[in-house]
């Protein structure tokens, strides 16, 4: 990478202003789009103690720890993924995104001390019939050593002109052999807000909600796949793993939601239900990283 491919800040942006100036920033989608081709780099982040522990609280991680949630570095990364949809080249508006997936990478166990050199850019983009869907690829290093990676693919909704890919039958629900019920109030949508510092209001409050689209509050989806890690810790056994989900449907609060699960030789499937067990919210696998 030149010193023309990288933008280095001095320090994380902070995220509340940058969610101001998303809210009303609106950008004419393109057919063809062109997205920015540099790097966002950040050097010496260092984890704020009581932002880690609001988020392990809220997420239901282990208090005590001096290690990371391997989730937790993605709220860091996020405010990346802002900064860059709110650059002018960026062809979107950062408003209305829809987060697909994401796949997150831990190659060993972060000290939640340690400096870190955070960086954030564009991986892929694709158009496609629902919209132009593009990917955040964010890695973390302590000096050269990638300790941690992780990919979140995004969906602005707009016409294209694409023609429609004819829809795969769907195939009978997964039977698995474990299960837990989690239990999720507006409190928890709230207390994430706060321990990641991402205030979107479709997360706040019914009413904002419902002005967004909504019928009701949803939680975060990113509180969703921490949550279920959370929950599978002692499954999971290993500091050294990738988690990647799909986000299915969002999860409308209060309400009870399934966990389920199967072990495998090299890491875990799950799935996170509704509370009849019918409707998929996310889809996931786990799997572990041999030395």
């Amino acid at each position: 990478m030149t010193a023309s491919d990288e933008l280095r800040l001095k320090r994380l942006p902070s995220t509340l202003p940058m969610l101001l100036k998303a809210a009303i920033t609106r950008k004419k989608p393109n057919s063809a789009p062109s997205f920015p081709s540099y790097t966002l780099t950040v050097a010496k982040v260092i984890s704020s103690n009581s932002q880690l522990q609001r988020y392990r609280k809220a997420c239901g991680f282990t208090a005590n720890s001096e290690k990371l949630p391997i989730t937790f570095l993605h709220v860091q990364a996020f405010r990346l993924h802002m900064k860059m949809m709110l650059d002018p080249q960026f062809p979107v508006s950062p408003m209305g995104c829809v987060h697909l997936s994401n796949s997150i990478t831990q190659f060993r166990a972060i000290d939640a001390q340690t400096p870190l050199r955070l960086q954030c850019r564009v991986s892929d983009y694709q158009v496609t019939d629902k919209g132009i869907e593009f990917s955040f690829h964010c890695a973390a290093f302590i000096d050269q050593e990638k300790v941690w990676e992780d990919t979140s693919r995004y969906l602005s909704r707009c016409k294209t002109g694409v023609a429609a890919s004819p829809k795969a039958a769907r195939g009978a629900a997964r039977v698995y052999s474990q299960q837990q019920t989690l239990a999720i109030g507006r409190q928890d949508a709230r207390s994430y807000a706060r321990a990641s510092g991402d205030f979107n209001p479709i997360h706040l409050h019914d009413l904002s909600a419902k002005v967004l689209g909504f019928k009701r509050m949803v939680i975060h989806g990113m509180w969703s796949k921490a949550a279920c890690l959370a929950a599978l810790s002692k499954e999971i056994n290993s500091e050294s793993y990738c988690c990647e989900i799909d986000f299915k449907t969002p999860i409308f609060l209060p309400t009870q939601v399934q966990l389920l699960f199967d072990t495998e030789n090299e890491g875990l499937d799950f799935e996170l239900r509704d509370k009849a067990g019918t409707k998929p919210h996310l889809i996931g696998t786990i799997r572990l990283i041999s030395g």
